[in-house]
């Protein structure tokens, strides 16, 4: 899958041209629209917000929530356990 994203002014595509970490889960990109005539260019953020599923070799500095349907899952399995 590949992240796409359009100018909000006049909805062409757009190019990701830098990028800069800010965190271990969060990024600033530039992104700059591929249309001449227009040629907004913008930042915007990408950031880790919760875990889907845990990793196998978990930093404990990183403190990602587990997503509420995971977590409800995961009750739910316990739950038979007992």
């Amino acid at each position: 899958m590949r992240i796409t994203l359009r100018c909000p002014h006049c909805t062409s595509r757009v190019t990701a041209r830098t990028s800069r970490e800010l965190s271990r889960t969060m990024r600033e990109i530039v992104f700059m629209c591929e249309d001449p005539e227009c040629a907004h260019s913008f930042v915007a953020t990408l950031e880790a917000v919760r875990t889907l599923s845990p990793s196998a070799k978990p930093d404990p500095a990183i403190a990602l929530p587990i997503s509420e349907h995971v977590r409800d899952r995961v009750m739910q399995q316990m739950q038979l356990i007992v």
